[in-house]
């Protein structure tokens, strides 16, 4: 009985090591776009998908950590043919970040940490792909900062540092940032970069109105206490 519950341990984890390689070594493609708030906050979204080499194939699959339900949802991703999961988050810690990436990555082929020493944050990451084909892979890694991008092996933009790792080998990817006092910028970065012109829109008309409704009621308490003296 040990015998035969041993053999049909050791095929299931063959058969899931199998599956996960077809997806690997198939199209794949990661799409990562984050924004770094200056209290040690992430959002952002993170697209995991491949094309699908059956009907019944739905993509790589992902694992949210329960600890992190409450922060991170995930849907189901078509686009362009790729079949997957489309992974958003919003106020997450650093520490909550390594360990999504961490419950994503089965075979811990993508690593992403964050760490903070005073005004400064630094970025570390690597995503391997040498078990992807040269000409099947999407990858793209955006990541907007608080304050101005001091060091990177990355293309930066205004404080974006974006990556586009290639498929054959390991890449790695690093920034460092001097934090800045202008905490609203990441979220408006990040809005930009997934193309939420809508959402921004809305934010920003619900900030003006409520500052004007402040203002107002501050305006009529003034008036209210020159009228009594």
């Amino acid at each position: 009985m040990r015998r035969d519950s041993r053999v049909r341990r050791a095929t299931g984890l063959l058969l899931l090591f199998g599956m996960l390689m077809l997806s690997l070594t198939g199209c794949l493609r990661i799409h990562t776009a984050l924004a770094v708030s200056p209290d040690d906050l992430v959002s952002g979204e993170l697209i995991v998908a491949a094309l699908p080499v059956n009907e019944q194939d739905n993509g790589p699959p992902l694992t949210i950590p329960p600890e992190l339900n409450d922060r991170v949802q995930a849907e189901k991703y078509t686009q362009d043919g790729y079949v997957g999961q489309k992974v958003t988050f919003s106020e997450l810690r650093f520490t909550d970040v390594a360990t999504l990436v961490e419950s994503v990555s089965e075979a811990n082929q993508y690593r992403l940490s964050l760490r903070r020493a005073g005004d400064r944050v630094t970025l570390a990451g690597s995503v391997d792909l040498t078990q992807v084909p040269k000409d099947r892979a999407d990858i793209q890694i955006k990541i907007a900062f608080p304050g101005e991008v001091t060091k990177t092996d990355g293309d930066e933009d205004d404080g974006t540092v974006s990556w586009s790792p290639k498929p054959g080998a390991v890449t790695e990817f690093n920034a460092i940032a001097q934090y800045s006092d202008s905490g609203g910028e990441p979220l408006m970065k990040w809005v930009t970069i997934v193309g939420g012109g809508a959402l921004l829109a809305a934010v920003v008309a619900a900030l003006l109105a409520l500052i004007a409704h402040r203002r107002s009621i501050s305006a009529e308490r003034a008036q209210a206490s020159g009228t009594r003296y």
